[in-house]
């Protein structure tokens, strides 16, 4: 039980923090905007896993943004493919002032909570599926 309240505070911290943040700069929040579009592909297996247990949902589909995904391990594979591009796209903001240092920061921090949550998401659906 403590787990899965642990994972539920995890996720609402790296989903739901970021928009009640009082960012340093003018181009910081703009910019995380624009990157949440990768983040809610990711954001949805794992609300999944926080709120069901699991996420078999997205086994079933068809579509593109998960065809090939059958099992926990290519359901990591996925996540983290599209993380990767995250954090290249986050790696594109370059930082111009202390402030946006601080934005920065803030969201290099946030993207690699969001990778330790995929981890543990996806380690709690393979044990689900018997294979951890």
């Amino acid at each position: 039980m403590a787990a899965e309240t642990d994972l539920k505070r995890a996720f609402d911290t790296v989903f739901s923090v970021p928009s009640s943040r009082v960012w340093k700069s003018a181009r910081g929040r703009p910019y995380w905007v624009e990157l949440e579009g990768r983040q809610a592909s990711i954001a949805g297996p794992l609300y999944s896993i926080v709120e069901n247990g699991g996420c078999e949902y997205v086994y079933a589909r068809t579509d593109r943004a998960f065809t090939g995904v059958h099992d926990p391990e290519s359901l990591r594979r996925r996540l983290l493919e599209w993380h990767g591009a995250l954090v290249a796209l986050l790696e594109k903001f370059v930082p111009a002032s202390e402030a946006e240092e601080a934005d920065m920061a803030f969201m290099r921090s946030n993207v690699a909570e969001l990778r330790s949550l995929i981890d543990r998401a996806v380690e709690i659906e393979s044990r689900r599926w018997g294979t951890r």
